[in-house]
């Protein structure tokens, strides 16, 4: 696989290889700015814990 450089949306920091997207906005995130909270499934009933941006988290976007 090739290294595909990002910058995260919230800190402009860069980075190479394989990127991780918030699960509500899609946009590339970085580790620091990127947290596994518990979010509900409607069609399992089940919680499950996905990846969330900061500012995702602060504003409450669903």
């Amino acid at each position: 696989m090739e290294a595909s450089p990002w910058i995260c949306h919230i800190c402009d920091a860069k980075g190479s290889g394989e990127s991780t997207a918030c699960s509500r906005c899609y946009q590339v995130t970085c580790a620091a700015h990127l947290a596994h909270r518990s979010v509900y499934n409607p069609q399992s009933g089940l919680f499950e814990l996905q990846p969330v941006c900061v500012a995702c988290a602060l504003n409450g976007e669903k």
